[in-house]
């Protein structure tokens, strides 16, 4: 956050009486604020939908709209500035009514310490920033979440697509082994070199798939582990090493390609 020296604020103050009113923007405008005064809730809102302001200062006894009905209006309209409510003696309930419609704090007017004043709008002012951080933060921890189910999903998914096609594929070359030796058997001497290259050429097909579903199982793995941390992604990484890991073929068929843990 920037130091209060270093900032200028736009403050807004919505005030009917004129002495009070004028005497709170010279006082902000020596201390560094960029003030606009308003004598009614009307033209608050007016200077509202002109321009934004870092804060908004209003009088909760205004003829026409009062500060609350601008306060209703800023909500209504999504505007997060923050708010302080200026109330009298006696309206607590208004300084109540305030705060649940999201004024960030209140003042009472008899006690507003001119010199201060300042402290307490860029104290306001820095609670705000704090919690526009916070929200931000919070909604980027909601879009991870979001994105790690989905991540887990996908991660799952394919770790079982995997399995399951790594299995089907050892009882595809444990097959391509016995019909060729069955093969073999009863194929004259010159039909032999041919049939041995085309079992070849199928062995050949199975380890290409076989590398292409472990290439996108890694890629999985990568993808899941910006998404978690190093002691997780090292225990889904054993157990789909373990699910993956193909049987072992009979020795005459070319060997399958094993999982590295």
């Amino acid at each position: 956050m920037n130091n209060e020296h270093d900032t200028m604020l736009s403050v807004m103050i919505a005030d009917d009486e004129d002495a009070f009113r004028l005497v709170i923007k010279g006082i902000l405008s020596e201390n560094g604020f960029q003030v606009t005064a308003c004598d009614s809730g009307e033209t608050a809102i007016e200077a509202l939908q002109r321009q934004p302001f870092d804060i908004v200062i209003l009088d909760h006894k205004m003829p026409g709209a009062s500060g609350l009905n601008v306060l209703q209006w800023m909500t209504e309209q999504k505007m997060t500035t923050p708010v302080i409510m200026l109330t009298a003696a006696g309206s607590e309930f208004v300084a109540v009514e305030a705060m649940k419609l999201g004024a960030y704090d209140y003042l009472r007017k008899e006690q507003i310490d001119i010199n201060h004043l300042g402290v307490i709008l860029r104290g306001v002012h820095e609670r705000y920033l704090f919690r526009k951080e916070k929200e931000r933060r919070e909604m980027v921890e909601r879009e991870r979440a979001i994105s790690l189910v989905a991540v887990e999903i996908f991660h799952n998914t394919l770790a079982t697509v995997a399995h399951t096609v790594n299995s089907s594929l050892t009882m595809a070359v444990n097959a391509i082994d016995t019909y060729e030796r069955e093969l073999l058997s009863c194929v004259t001497p010159e039909g032999r070199e041919p049939l041995i290259a085309g079992f070849g050429r199928l062995r050949q097909e199975y380890e290409a798939i076989s590398l292409a579903s472990k290439s996108m199982l890694r890629a999985a793995n990568l993808l899941h582990g910006n998404f978690t941390d190093s002691k997780y992604t090292s225990e889904i990484q054993k157990s789909i090493n373990l699910q993956s890991q193909p049987v072992s073929p009979p020795p005459s068929s070319s060997e399958v390609p094993q999982r590295k843990s």
